[in-house]
């Protein structure tokens, strides 16, 4: 008989070996609600209609939130997912439309997905409230736009023009489009900036690295524009839990913020179950047998993995193991066209999929109905994503299962081996620069454009600008009026120019005489679909016949017949520009500064699909990649390496081994991935006459990774040791210094000596 209820199915999983072992059940209990009103009453109409779509009371958190908005704070909501965020920024609004019929929001969102979603919730509240429509004579011809519409690259050019003729009191749009299509021509948004009140910033916690340093340039733009028209909007953003929320808000805006984070919403009892496979078992071979288990016992269920080719496998293999569960399981990822994602979103929230295995791509709030069970393939890098992809089950107050199942990483192993820490550990810091000196350029050049820069502007603190201006005026970008002390564009609209996600612009890719697959981000594409490469799609396995940077196309042909899957290998140099910061340690010196750094594909291996060996290994002749960037390095002691020599361990080895479990480490404290990050080790670096290690971000002018690393460096060194001593292995294994992206295929690597190296430096 099977389990029906969550407690009989985990009672289910612990007994069955072929599931292997659980190593550790957590149990976090339910939560009732907490109530609270706001300290003036919601305007009755709109009490009305939150009642209307069931809401007659405010969790404590909400009111806390409208209260401190109407006070003229800048608030961050820092909650768990399904908690009710929305409604903070939503009761503000349309008091606002409410009161001032020409009051304006904006509403900006990652993802495409999310617009759509919120401006369902929202049209369901505004829709039973008495706004004016744009047309005064009460008849609408053609398109008018209502009070809230959402503006974005799929929207037609005739709705766009009505939008911008007569503007709703609600805009929801994207960092995208307000980049390139709104604060270019905000000449002809007068009357949406003139009375613009609030700019709402959702899943404020995306807003990180590259994308995030963007968009601190490009709301910047945004309120500078604003000012032009005497507006001076406030802000309200939202977060998943991540430590450094207020920062986050204040660093993106430039403006102070105050923080709500203790929510009065319930949950229902949570299950997280730890699953640790034996050696030499296939942690996506389990997971895949969980997630065929649990959408067969009848629970919603989604399934995270941590990699595309991951995903794809996943669905494959359930496909060959339950062909009854084809018509009611899919796969999600970043690179299906739109409308596929919209599909299975829409199917998701119907009812009509069981399950779905998906990448991170839905980790963020799109609303796609209650899940019981969350598979997690893998811990996924950070513990505010692992919160945040759990909270996806057990809405609406149902228990839920979380399973986390580990794969031979070091973090996947080191928290099997310390369950307790995970639940005890805080969330990470989302970390962004705001100083990027190669985004800020690019966004002065934009903020030119949209108006000439004063020496005394506001917002874009001129005087640090001054730089960055002159090698735009070097460049002939711009020119300095210096009578008027003025900086403007030579030419009109460079917007184009500048891609604000890091991908820069997509590579599409099509199947050999059929039609586009999907799409790659340009930064990638050199390590995953260079040509032999294999691609997989909806379960299908094509190998890349053609790569044509010029045309930022790849050419595909079906694959049916291949038994593994292709892993880059890479090499990388790196010369040392200058020194920005130094830290002593008891036995080194940490370093702090930019560096050029220098990629380049070397060849691919064809890796079996089931055992992992190597089928051979193939060169190819691909153009390199070369960056400046902001990196942290040091010096390998002497002393330790001579200890290491006597010991008879690998020095190349132990330098080696030390860059690898660092970056594994460093996402214990800040909110990224090890991809974002690179590293090199020398056993001689010329420039420092010293055996070195450095790290990098991997991304032109650097986002903060490494800087965030260097201000907490012991305690980032203190946990890359901890990862090493207390792995069983003797000398390297996945789970503390082996790197399943590294180019040399992690040869040569010796744990012992790199323990030796940083007990040296941290005077242990």
């Amino acid at each position: 008989m099977r389990p029906f209820t969550i407690d009989e199915f985990i009672a289910d999983i612990k007994n069955r070996k072929d599931l292997a072992e659980t190593v550790h059940h957590q149990v976090i209990p339910a939560k009732n609600s907490s109530f609270a009103d706001t300290a003036r009453p919601l305007l009755p109409e709109v009490a009305d209609a939150l009642a209307s779509v069931g809401i007659r009371r405010l969790f404590s958190h909400q009111a806390q939130g409208i209260d401190l908005i109407r006070g003229g704070a800048n608030v961050v909501v820092m909650t768990p997912a399904a908690s009710g965020k929305s409604v903070i920024y939503n009761i503000p609004a349309v008091e606002a439309m409410l009161n001032d019929p020409d009051a304006k929001a904006i509403y900006l969102f990652p993802l495409k997905g999310l617009e759509q979603d919120q401006l369902k919730s929202l049209r369901s509240l505004t829709d039973r409230l008495p706004f004016e429509m744009n047309d005064s004579a009460g008849k609408r011809r053609g398109y008018s736009p209502g009070a809230c519409e959402i503006y974005d690259g799929d929207t037609t050019d005739y709705k766009r023009t009505r939008i911008r003729a007569s503007p709703p009191g609600v805009l929801l749009t994207n960092p995208d489009m307000l980049h390139l299509a709104i604060l270019p021509f905000h000449q002809k948004w007068e009357r949406f900036f003139k009375d613009l009140k609030y700019v709402i910033i959702d899943e404020v916690h995306t807003y990180r690295g590259v994308f995030g340093s963007h968009v601190a340039q490009v709301l910047r733009r945004l309120r500078r524009v604003a000012g032009l028209y005497g507006a001076s909007p406030r802000f309200i953003a939202c977060s998943a839990t991540i430590a450094n929320p207020i920062e986050l808000a204040e660093t993106l805006t430039g403006e102070r913020f105050s923080l709500v984070s203790e929510s009065g919403a319930p949950t229902g009892k949570r299950n997280f179950i730890f699953i640790n496979p034996a050696l030499g078992a296939s942690p996506f071979a389990i997971a895949t047998k969980l997630f065929v288990e649990s959408v067969r016992a009848g629970f919603k269920t989604i399934a995270f993995t941590k990699a595309r080719k991951i995903t794809e496998l996943m669905h494959a293999w359930v496909k060959e193991a339950a062909p009854e569960l084809v018509p009611s399981v899919s796969s999600y990822r970043a690179g299906f066209l739109p409308s596929e994602r919209r599909e299975i979103e829409g199917r998701l929230f119907r009812g009509e999929l069981s399950g779905v295995i998906s990448t991170s791509a839905l980790e963020l709030g799109v609303d796609i109905g209650g899940l019981d069970v969350c598979v997690l393939v893998g811990y996924p890098g950070t513990v505010s994503s692992t919160w945040q992809r759990a909270g996806r089950a057990g809405r609406s107050n149902r228990d839920s299962l979380i399973a986390m199942v580990a794969g031979q990483d070091a973090l996947d192993q080191y928290f099997m081996r310390h369950p307790a820490d995970f639940f005890r550990r805080p969330s990470e810091a989302a970390v962004i620069d705001e100083e990027n000196p190669v985004i800020r350029k690019a966004h002065l050049l934009c903020a030119a454009s949209e108006a000439p820069i004063r020496h005394d502007d506001p917002v874009l603190d001129a005087p640090s600008c001054v730089p960055l201006l002159e090698e735009l005026e070097t460049e002939a970008k711009v020119r300095h009026w210096k009578k008027g002390d003025l900086w403007y564009p030579r030419k009109k609209y460079p917007h184009r120019g500048v891609s604000i996600r890091e991908a820069g612009e997509p590579y599409l890719i099509f199947k050999e005489g059929g039609g586009l697959l999907g799409e790659s981000s340009s930064s990638r594409v050199l390590y995953d679909l260079h040509p032999g490469a294999i691609y997989l799609h909806k379960g299908v396995s094509y190998r890349v016949t053609r790569l044509d940077m010029d045309a930022r196309k790849v050419s595909c042909r079906p694959a049916d017949d291949v038994n593994y899957y292709t892993r880059p290998m890479t090499g990388e140099t790196s010369e040392i520009i200058s020194t920005l910061a130094a830290k002593r340690l008891p036995g080194t010196e940490i370093n702090l500064g930019m560096v050029r750094i220098t990629e380049r594909v070397r060849g691919f291996r064809r890796k079996a699909i089931r055992t992992d060996e190597n089928l051979g290994e193939y060169p190819l002749e691909l153009p390199e990649q070369v960056f400046t960037t902001v990196a942290v390095w040091t010096k390998a002691d002497e002393a330790a390496l001579r200890r290491v020599k006597d010991q008879g361990w690998s020095v190349a080895g132990s330098l080696h081994a030390v860059e690898h479990a660092a970056i594994a480490a460093l996402p214990l404290f800040a909110l990224c991935d090890r991809m974002d990050l690179g590293g090199v080790s020398y056993v001689f670096n010329p420039a420092l006459e010293s055996p070195a290690v450095f790290i990098y971000d991997g991304h032109e002018g650097g986002i903060g990774l490494t800087r965030r690393g260097f201000e907490c460096v012991e305690d980032w060194l203190n946990a890359t040791l901890r990862l090493m001593e207390e792995c069983p292995c003797e000398v390297s294994c996945p789970s503390c210094t082996q790197d399943p992206k590294c180019g040399n295929n992690n040869d040569p690597l010796d744990k012992r000596g790199a323990m030796e190296i940083i007990r040296e430096w941290t005077g242990r």
